[in-house]
């Protein structure tokens, strides 16, 4: 790698950022190598922390000369690279400087956030973190050349998420963001949803709220699959996941699950949108007025 520090000033954004290091290094094989990459970029170490208090961390002088990354010792590699990305986000994005006498200490939650809108400053630079992280361990024009003709498919994340060396929810959160299509991914636990994500810009607003019972409409309440095993493509009534008002600007609403260990569940929601005339119809009355 020639890539320095140097090479990335004047970025601020995380995703400004990811690409920059994509463009610099085209040659990076799928499997990102982030802690070889960390080193390139001024991350003095990466290393095993025995610690319940935090999930990674990042320990820097105040003047971001250098850093060192520690990772709660025992996690799965699949996280634990993710968690190193996440750090080093948050090393290279200017903005991001802890309060003083502190480093960067980020839970499991943390690296779940996504809302880079975030009023709450701290949970904002963690959400910018995660995109910095996506980004670089899944930029979206390699994500998309991977996609399957035949459409959005819970095979086809499955597949990405062991190409790019990722987890299934990890690869999950970036398939649907990169989807031209309107896609959504709902996890499942003991048939309560957990998260949910989708592509924002074509998929409408799911109803359900994370703690909720999944609905009794869905293949999701009820199934009989084993770890591994995934269900047949099903359709099911929009408003099952959609209020009335998004469901009338939906043509058909399929859903596809895979099973997993521990009671969790996986759920690829696919919406074919069609046109809606009331809504054309209010259009031209708010038009008129």
């Amino acid at each position: 790698m020639k890539i320095s520090r140097l090479d990335l000033d004047g970025l601020g954004s995380p995703l400004a950022i990811a690409n920059c290091i994509h463009v610099l290094e085209s040659d990076m094989p799928m499997v990102i190598p982030v802690e070889a990459l960390c080193n390139q970029l001024d991350i003095i170490s990466v290393e095993n922390f025995e610690t319940e208090n935090f999930e990674a961390a990042l320990v820097m002088d105040v003047n971001k000369a250098a850093g060192s990354i520690l990772v709660a010792a025992g996690r799965p590699r699949k996280r634990r690279r993710y968690s190193v990305a996440h750090e080093l986000g948050h090393f290279l994005i200017p903005t991001h400087m802890p309060g003083p006498g502190h480093g960067f200490e980020c839970s499991l939650d943390d690296l779940h956030l996504l809302d880079v809108k975030e009023r709450d400053r701290r949970r904002r630079i963690e959400a910018e973190a995660n995109r910095f992280a996506a980004a670089l361990l899944m930029p979206v024009p390699r994500i998309r050349a991977g996609f399957s003709p035949k459409g959005p498919d819970l095979v086809d994340i499955v597949r990405l998420a062991a190409e790019f060396d990722v987890s299934k929810e990890a690869m999950a959160r970036s398939y649907v963001e990169a989807q031209r299509e309107a896609v959504a991914v709902i996890l499942i636990r003991q048939g309560r949803v957990i998260r949910t994500y989708r592509n924002e810009q074509h998929f409408p607003w799911i109803v359900p709220r994370v703690g909720d019972v999944v609905p009794a409409g869905s293949i999701a309440s009820a199934y009989e699959l084993q770890p591994g095993q995934y269900s047949q493509v099903e359709e099911c009534d929009a408003e099952t996941w959609l209020s009335d008002r998004d469901k009338r600007g939906v043509s058909v609403l399929t859903e596809h699950l895979l099973a997993q260990r521990d009671g969790f569940a996986m759920l690829l929601l696919h919406a074919e949108l069609g046109e809606d005339d009331e809504d054309d119809q209010d259009t031209v009355l708010r038009s008129i007025r």
